[in-house]
């Protein structure tokens, strides 16, 4: 289920990008556990986004490949992980290297 929620006026939202919601969502930091994932742009001020639950499970690229198990730091832009397991916020069940993904979920 989506739900629409008001986009900050300066920020471009990428399917699959990692949110926070305040007031306005913007872009997860690194070590931010996302509270949405964009699901399209913004269009008339709001953004459609999907909830990120306990029970969420996702799927994102990854640069460097993460090790099953621990959980990794998301990308500078918010649309993929990180190998840095240093304050990680996705814990990877596992890794297609030849698509260059891995799955997991959100601690």
């Amino acid at each position: 289920p989506f739900e629409f929620l008001p986009a900050k006026d300066s920020e471009v939202y990428t399917l699959g990008e990692a949110l926070t919601y305040t007031d306005k969502v913007t872009k997860c930091g690194e070590t931010a556990k996302p509270t949405h994932i964009c699901m399209g742009p913004a269009d008339a001020g709001v953004v459609p986004v999907m909830p990120v639950l306990a029970t969420t499970r996702s799927a994102a690229p990854h640069a460097a490949k993460p090790t099953p198990g621990p959980a990794v730091k998301l990308g500078t832009t918010a649309e993929s992980v990180t190998a840095t397991t240093t304050n990680g916020v996705f814990t990877v069940t596992d890794v297609d290297e030849a698509a260059g993904v891995c799955c997991g979920f959100f601690k």
